[in-house]
């Protein structure tokens, strides 16, 4: 099966030059960036690099990921960050278990053999409530319900029909995908340190937007 690789930036020139150059071509029929209005040179180097750039011109990651699904084709679609916090080397792990015939593979950071440099204090105890809140209100068996770094058949993406706008859609695809009781597996995975760049991730806006979006997943079940 075909895969597409989406890589979702916002002045990410750092970590562009220093990860994407590891993601070899061979791995899937498709690689995009997907790019939010970078200002510091990324879509220079993206395009140097020899990939294709699809200029995102409504904000949020939510957003960035369905127009990746729209300009792209393969049977699989991956969401890649090169902020650092998603590993290379994992590309490949993922693509061949979506091929043993799992709906969704998703990389977990706080796995039991996994390993997060990045997360704080604040971080774990967030993913830990809302992973916790989403198994017992949902159905799921997520250790990271939380993480974007995963691999989707396309149909099931299309299906889903995420509507989630912001940092927000990688609990949405976890919540649809536990109501319609998919099959999905995590692996567990290592997250270094972000790699130059903002953190696009703000605590209290997040937090309350992924509160928000689990009560009205819960009474508008579907």
């Amino acid at each position: 099966m075909s895969t597409a690789i989406i890589i979702l930036t916002l002045d990410e020139i750092d970590g562009v030059k220093a990860i994407v150059p590891n993601i070899k071509k061979e791995w899937a029929e498709e690689i995009v960036f997907v790019d939010g209005g970078s200002t510091d040179g990324t879509i220079e180097e993206a395009t140097r690099l020899g990939f294709q750039v699809v200029n995102q011109h409504n904000k949020g990651e939510g957003n960035a990921c369905r127009i990746g699904a729209e300009n792209t084709k393969s049977d699989n679609i991956m969401f890649f960050s090169p902020d650092g916090n998603d590993e290379t080397i994992e590309i490949p792990k993922l693509i061949r278990k979506i091929d043993e015939g799992y709906d969704i593979v998703h990389i977990s950071r706080f796995g039991k053999n996994s390993e997060s440099e990045d997360a704080g204090i604040i971080d774990r105890f967030g993913n830990r409530m809302f992973t916790f809140l989403v198994n017992v209100a949902f159905g799921g068996k997520y250790s990271d319900a939380l993480n974007g770094f995963r691999i989707i058949k396309r149909n099931i993406f299309e299906n889903l029909k995420t509507d989630a706008q912001h940092l927000n859609i990688e609990q949405q695809i976890c919540i649809r995908a536990a109501k319609r009781k998919l099959n999905v597996i995590e692996i567990d995975g290592r997250e270094p340190d972000r790699i130059g760049g903002e953190r696009k991730m703000k605590p209290i806006p997040t937090g309350a937007s992924l509160s928000a979006q689990i009560i009205k997943e819960f009474i508008f079940w579907n």
